[in-house]
């Protein structure tokens, strides 16, 4: 009935929130049937234009279903954890301006949730050497996956890249740790400029981080050196 006259109808309340979600905790083995897995966008859509009320339901709703997950066969899991990836913005979202009671639940759902990481290497500033220009390069590594590499650059202190990188997940790297690397690949001058390391899980809480990170070891002399980088979690 449900499934006929709500989804049908494209309106979603409190109420029948409240109904859907005392099946699925009176009765588990319908959290992995095809109409469960149907109800995920319905609950996505009242995360985003619900009331307080609408959105904690469907927030409720979808705690419920992932409790479920490690006891359903591993395609109906799958189908459902990817369907729930398009909240991933919202509960991004909920977590830095919802109400306070909504952040342990959100944040228990992004860390389960299909992802990406991008990071845009933006430039870089101070790469200065006493003899010629620098030929410079950033080095991505992340886990046990191939390293990435910028293109190379040597027009002066202050190269530029503006590349993109891109790492999709099943579900987030908890705890791993991005680390990049500035290399000169000139014969002249030092072989690197630095290194900085990037904790994931930040990123993939706020959605979007941005700003200029200080490569270490610091310079002994003149300013310091440093990468402007932008990072991403979503569920493009």
């Amino acid at each position: 009935a449900i499934e006929k006259d709500l989804w049908a109808s494209g309106t979603v309340n409190e109420e029948y929130l409240k109904a859907l979600n005392s099946l699925f905790s009176n009765f588990p083995r319908l959290r992995a049937t095809e109409p469960a897995t149907l109800s995920i966008p319905h609950l996505v859509t009242s995360l985003k234009t619900g009331s307080e009320a609408t959105q904690e339901a469907a927030l409720d709703g979808l705690f419920l279903l992932r409790q479920a997950w490690s006891a359903c066969p591993a395609e109906v899991s799958r189908a459902q954890s990817v369907a729930a990836a398009d909240a991933i913005p919202l509960l991004q979202y909920l977590i830095q301006s919802g109400p306070p009671r909504f952040q342990e639940k959100a944040e228990f759902l992004l860390q389960c949730l299909p992802g990406t990481l991008v990071v845009i290497i933006k430039r870089g500033n101070n790469m200065k050497q006493s003899v010629g220009n620098p030929s410079v390069y950033c080095k991505l590594t992340l886990g046990n996956t191939p390293p990435r590499q910028t293109k190379i650059v040597s027009t002066g202190p202050n190269p530029e890249w503006d590349e993109s990188f891109a790492w999709t997940f099943e579900s987030p790297p908890k705890g791993q740790k991005l680390h990049i690397s500035c290399k000169n690949k000139s014969k002249m001058g030092k072989s690197s400029f630095g290194k900085v390391t990037i904790q994931i899980d930040r990123v993939v809480m706020l959605g979007s981080v941005a700003g200029e990170y200080t490569l270490l070891p610091q310079s002994k002399s003149g300013p310091s050196r440093n990468l402007e980088i932008e990072f991403q979690w979503s569920n493009k």
